[in-house]
């Protein structure tokens, strides 16, 4: 261990003294705070080297310490001591300074900012502060792990006004991201070069996709009938809603309703609308204005009363009733066989989910098979907001935020094992 010389100005900090230092006899640290070896050793001339005094080791705005150095009387050749126990405070500091950055980007602090808020600590421009963050996050690797059920899907961010396509994979059973990266485009070749880099070819897998008519012959060209595909009900239900649109009539948003009510329980609003299609029908109008009216206020009853069985599964920490697979299998039927009666789109989404029917349901055969895509979309609201999505102008920028996402995600952001005024005491008893 480090034999250190006390004085009345360190003698209570003798503790913290050996913490900085090697754990080596071969070294002493003087009263003059000096940090050096005890002994002297012989030269390749072979005279024994001296002691010559110190230099100095710096850092800008943090201080300077005195090193020991030696040199040989005969030759000259000069010796210089090990700087480790310096290198590894400042070490030290700069991780803690780096962990900070990551928290400040996290929270979307601006590098102008963040120069600023370092002038408190210790003066750092936002190009050094940069600097720091990407050589952190560059450092970042996805853990590999053993999954079996994984989540896929694609987000659009752009490069100033530029198109890009982020691709991303995720552990469904950690939530942890597998990996991630930026494309400028999303065709097969891309989306089948990406899978096979990190999933490989010999994985029994479980995917949940969204309800792209592609991935089915993707993933059968890379794995064969080795991987199950689930796509999603949540995506499906959209592709639903958007079929009829806005500007609906009661029927119509009765006939959605009945798409919605297959794998999911919407009996409540059904019943709703049936009582309303019944008013409709027994109600004369006087004209053309009266029947809009009327057909407005139904409608926001109708939402009000949506809202609230909402409000309610929300309140009850609920969250819609999801069928049974007979049950479900049953109304499709039906539906199928009164598909004549619904307009044009309608017809064609059945179809859909009659050609697709394995994928929407094999989340009933597996145990703890999910039958949304949710995980990877709250993965990417947490990760590269819609509003961030535009507002980056590098494909770097935009790997490095999806990168810090998933640093958080792994590894978090741990309270820090010193704090800057910890590891400044320490520097202040060493250095001059």
């Amino acid at each position: 261990m480090t034999e250190i010389h006390l004085n009345l100005n360190n003698l209570s900090e003798a503790k913290l003294l050996l913490t900085i230092f090697p754990a080596s006899n071969k070294y002493e640290f003087t009263s003059k705070k000096v940090f050096r070896m005890k002994d002297y050793f012989v030269c390749a001339c072979g005279n024994v080297i001296v002691h010559n005094g110190y230099d100095y080791a710096r850092k800008n705005g943090f201080g300077k310490v005195k090193i020991g150095k030696q040199i040989c009387q005969k030759c000259g050749a000069p010796h210089h001591e090990d700087k480790t126990f310096w290198k590894k405070l400042l070490s030290d500091w700069k991780d803690t300074l780096t962990s900070l950055l990551l928290v400040l980007r996290d929270s979307n602090v601006s590098w102008k900012a963040i120069s600023t808020i370092m002038n408190y600590i210790l003066p750092c421009s936002g190009s050094k502060a940069m600097c720091l963050f990407n050589n952190k996050i560059e450092q970042f690797e996805y853990p590999q792990e053993n999954y079996l059920i994984v989540n896929y899907d694609e987000q659009h961010p752009k490069k100033g006004r530029t198109q890009k396509f982020r691709l991303t994979l995720l552990n469904y059973d950690t939530g942890n991201p597998i990996a991630e990266d930026l494309f400028d485009n999303k065709n097969e070749a891309t989306i089948e070069a990406f899978l096979r880099k990190h999933l490989g070819v010999n994985k029994e897998l479980i995917i949940i996709t969204d309800c792209d008519r592609r991935y089915p012959a993707i993933f059968k060209k890379i794995w064969g009938n080795k991987l199950i595909l689930q796509k999603c009900l949540l995506h499906l239900n959209k592709l639903v809603v958007n079929d009829f649109g806005k500007n609906t009539t009661l029927q119509n948003e009765y006939n959605k309703y009945l798409l919605l009510n297959i794998f999911y329980n919407r009996n409540k609003e059904l019943k709703f609308l049936e009582k309303f299609l019944k008013k409709q029908d027994k109600k004369s109008f006087t004209n053309n204005k009266e029947k809009i009216i009327w057909l407005k206020e139904a409608k926001n009853k109708f939402y009000e009363c949506v809202k609230e069985l909402e409000k309610k599964r929300r309140r009850e920490g609920k969250n819609l009733t999801q069928r049974k697979l007979f049950k479900a299998t049953q109304i499709f039927e039906e539906l199928l066989k009164q598909q004549i009666l619904f307009p044009q789109k309608t017809r064609e989404r059945l179809q859909m989910i009659k050609d697709n029917w394995q994928y929407f349901t094999a989340f009933y055969h597996i145990k703890n098979c999910p039958a949304t895509n949710n995980a990877i979309e709250n993965y990417y609201s947490t990760s590269l907001k819609t509003h961030r999505k535009k507002q980056l102008r590098t494909n770097k920028g935009i790997i490095n935020h999806m990168k810090l996402t998933a640093y958080k995600r792994i590894n978090g952001f741990t309270k820090p094992n010193k704090t800057f005024l910890q590891i400044y005491h320490l520097a202040t008893l060493i250095i001059t």
